[in-house]
């Protein structure tokens, strides 16, 4: 065995060794319940992982709303840039959030590690980056410790870091009951063609499945939580969004400082700011 192979798992086994922190509520008071912090960990690697569509996203945005509403500042890096700033409006009043948007989701990664470096933030969640390798992972879960920070990926099904002590978390669409409508049944049965009933709208809510696969005890529970379809901001709240994000790390943001609070987080964010302006010129 090398000696760097022989470190890494000496590191591992300290960070196992360490107390652990009080959890990161993620605002779904049955999934707080089951977890075995009452919330994320702080300071280690949650991945949440499912299928396109499984509520993935819905679940992270649940998680970011209830982070910025203890106070804790949120870096959402969209790597793949899908996120779409008005299905997230109803965060525009809340002014911790930031989502950086790198020109290359393979530095997806390297803007989680500058924002863990900052210190500013509570909670770091890196969606749509290629699979992690095991050596970056382990730094980015040293980086969280060291912040206190909660480290999120968000993945397909079956990918994985590989970090020891990872809590994995899987979504997936909870079953529907299908009812039957009376009107279209009494159509049936007496052969007359139904009154048409207005369109469905787009339910305001999603129920979703979430097992912890690893991390805890083996559990399902059911959550419901804002569906992309409850759009409740407004125009004003989106653009509040798309200003909080950051087009490419590769330009500078000239919007100046954000306002400085007891914990001096922004001026921590300011300085994140810079890193990812001049780091990013620099070769990977």
């Amino acid at each position: 065995m090398s000696i760097a192979a022989l470190r890494q798992q000496l590191a591992e086994i300290v960070e196992g060794l360490r107390p652990a922190m009080p959890g990161l509520a993620t605002g779904l008071a049955a999934l707080d319940a089951i977890l075995p912090d009452h919330g994320l960990p702080r300071g280690r690697l949650t991945e949440i992982t499912g299928a396109p569509g499984s509520g993935r996203t819905t679940i992270a945005r649940q998680l970011v709303a209830a982070t910025l509403h203890t106070g804790w500042w949120v870096a959402y890096v969209d790597a793949d840039r899908t996120l779409a700033p008005r299905d997230w409006a109803a965060l525009g009043v809340y002014d911790g959030l930031w989502v950086v948007r790198p020109d290359d989701p393979a530095r997806g990664a390297w803007c989680a590690d500058v924002l863990l470096r900052s210190g500013a933030f509570g909670l770091v969640v890196l969606d749509g980056a290629p699979a992690l390798s095991r050596v970056v992972a382990v730094r980015l879960v040293r980086l969280a410790r060291a912040s206190d920070a909660a480290l999120v990926l968000l993945a397909p099904d079956g990918q994985h870091a590989g970090v020891a002590g990872t809590l994995q978390l899987r979504v997936q669409r909870a079953r529907v009951k299908q009812r039957v409508d009376a009107l279209d049944l009494t159509a049936r049965l007496t052969g007359h063609a139904r009154v048409a009933s207005p369109a469905p709208t787009r339910p305001t809510s999603r129920r979703l499945m979430i097992t912890i696969e690893k991390g805890g005890p083996a559990q399902r529970v059911e959550v419901e939580c804002a569906g992309d379809g409850a759009r409740h901001g407004t125009d004003h709240a989106a653009r509040r969004i798309a200003h909080c994000v950051r087009e490419d790390p590769q330009v500078p943001d000239r919007r100046g400082v954000a306002r400085r609070d007891p914990n001096r987080r922004s001026e921590r964010a300011g300085s994140a700011r810079v890193a990812l302006g001049r780091a990013a010129t620099r070769p990977a």
